[in-house]
């Protein structure tokens, strides 16, 4: 105890637990703020499905097993905070279900990216049905299947010569979509002006009110882009083709897409993209930690001279 009361009373002692505060404050918050990678979900592969080889009926038993407790049997929401369905399109039910999002446990929490809880052909078989029993006079946003959705994975496929023939087909149909894309500057712009105040700039995400994030989008297809502009999921508004045409979200997703092409600069301070806002508070915390410290250390020796 001597020895705390004795160090007490240094003139740095004051410094020392405001910075002792900060940091303890910083390693809570960071240790208990949500993160994208804190649930799992089991992923089912499959070859993805032809549009019309699909069954309504298995839909259905896939809607009421996974589906109706939250949003009910007729999809029209339910006292478990399960949002009504009827009007919200298949674009919006096949990007919560295709990013892993749905079907959620805990539907009063925001769900961050996993592996899709079901296979391929479940997710078009329970759109058939969704279509087909529960969408509201062709309400809400169709699927833009001319949109390029994931690449295809070596584990869907039992051999490689048929992995190697869709990888080669979805490259052609991406590549085709992308150069559609002429407008570089037109994409930059609007990506600055209606995604980057929350998923920044880089498109790694950012913290939100209430403890919601924006997720990053460096993982999501064109089509996943395409489907979260049209269906609003979440705290993100919603973008409709007459707010921003198809052409204009072309352009958007092509200049997404160079950022997830963007490699990491490195080095000895790597922030890995955090963002503007991030990494300008991280210098501005170092350079006024550094004036305060020259200020010490020129006021301590002007004591000591004295």
């Amino acid at each position: 105890m001597k020895w705390i009361t004795a160090r007490r009373r240094h003139p740095l002692a004051g410094y020392v637990v405001v910075i002792l505060a900060l940091a303890l404050f910083g390693v809570g918050y960071a240790g208990l703020a949500p993160t994208s990678d804190q649930a799992q979900a089991q992923t089912l592969a499959a070859e993805a499905p032809s549009a019309d080889d699909v069954d309504i009926a298995q839909g259905k038993t896939i809607f009421d097993q996974t589906c109706a407790s939250c949003h009910g049997l007729d999809g029209s929401g339910s006292d478990l905070n399960g949002p009504d369905l009827r009007e919200v399109g298949p674009a919006a039910l096949d990007f919560q279900v295709s990013t892993g999002r749905m079907p959620s446990m805990d539907p009063d929490s925001q769900m961050p990216r996993k592996p899709m809880a079901v296979s391929e052909q479940d997710l078009a078989d329970l759109i058939a049905y969704y279509n087909a029993q529960i969408r509201t006079n062709g309400a809400g946003a169709d699927v833009p299947y001319e949109v390029p959705d994931a690449a295809p994975q070596r584990a869907d496929f039992d051999q490689e010569e048929a992995y190697e023939e869709a990888l080669s087909e979805y490259e052609a149909e991406y590549d085709a979509y992308i150069e559609g894309a002429s407008n570089t500057d037109m994409g930059m712009k609007l990506y600055l002006t209606n995604c980057a105040h929350c998923h920044s700039w880089s498109g790694g995400g950012g913290a939100l009110t209430d403890g919601r994030w924006a997720p990053e989008i460096h993982d999501s297809s064109p089509r996943e882009i395409y489907e979260a502009m049209v269906s609003g999921p979440g705290a993100m508004p919603m973008f409709s083709d007459g707010v921003v045409t198809p052409e204009e979200k072309q352009e958007l997703i092509s200049y997404v897409k160079t950022l997830q092409a963007e490699p990491n600069a490195g080095g000895i301070f790597d922030l890995d993209r955090v963002g503007q806002v991030a990494e300008g508070f991280i210098g501005w915390t170092v350079g006024l930690s550094l004036i305060i410290a020259c200020a010490i250390w020129i006021t301590a020796k002007q004591r000591a001279h004295d």
